[in-house]
């Protein structure tokens, strides 16, 4: 499963490369190191417009707070185009908070729950999981 990544906030969603990594899936980002969209830097490439390799979910780490912000502009990109759009909270004690126009479009999970559910479709693809 090919998960692409976004964030409120820059950093935020760094925790959660290598265990949805672990759990099978691989892993793309919505910005650069620097942190601008990818589609936007010079020579890039929004991961949503790849043909052969269009992300099967993208994931939003986020916690409290109601607009969305300019890093989390791959989350309308998302639905825009049909990707489903899981909302994870960076604090295992907080839920994600659903931002205004996006209810019923997307997803609140806990971090549990999404690599449970990478793990299951990495089995079900016949793809190598890390357990642990």
């Amino acid at each position: 499963m090919h998960v692409l990544l976004t964030e409120s906030s820059f950093g935020d969603a760094d925790f959660l490369v290598q265990p949805l990594r672990d759990a099978g899936c691989l892993v793309s980002r919505c910005h650069s190191r620097a942190g601008l969209c990818r589609a936007l830097a010079v020579g890039g490439r929004c991961p949503l417009d790849e043909p052969f390799a269009q992300p099967d979910l993208v994931v939003d780490v986020r916690g409290q707070g109601g607009e969305l912000t300019a890093r989390e502009y791959g989350v309308v990109c998302a639905v825009r185009d049909n990707v489903p759009v899981a909302l994870v909270s960076p604090d295992p004690a907080v839920r994600a908070e659903v931002p205004p126009g996006l209810e019923n479009r997307v997803t609140v999970i806990d971090v549990d729950g999404l690599l449970a559910t990478c793990r299951a479709a990495a089995r079900h693809l016949g793809i190598p999981v890390t357990t642990g």
